[in-house]
């Protein structure tokens, strides 16, 4: 059984007011079938989750849809059999956001 955190800022849209009731659904969907099965099942699906990896700044993660311009964009810890979504994005955003400090 794979482990899926959510990070403050992927959580805060998830709670918000930006998704549907419907993309939500997806995005718990999306979730458990990551729990269950893996993110490698996320792959065997192209036509559900449109799964691929991304480069440049955001090199070492990886993006799902959950919508027609929504992403889920996550990362798998090494040795640790856990999934990290570190952004829900309902634009097709992928520029990262500078910390405050």
């Amino acid at each position: 059984m794979w482990q899926v955190k959510i990070e403050d800022e992927a959580a805060k849209v998830f709670e918000g007011k930006e998704l549907s009731d419907d993309d939500k659904v997806v995005i718990q969907n999306w979730a458990q079938t990551v729990a269950e099965h893996g993110p490698e099942e996320l792959q065997k699906k192209p036509s559900v989750w449109a799964d691929h990896p991304l480069y440049g700044e955001w090199a070492g993660y990886r993006a799902s849809s959950f919508s027609y311009s929504g992403r889920i964009i996550y990362k798998v810890k090494d040795k640790v059999v856990t999934v990290i979504v570190v952004r829900i994005t309902t634009d097709h955003d992928y520029k990262k956001k500078k910390k405050k400090e």
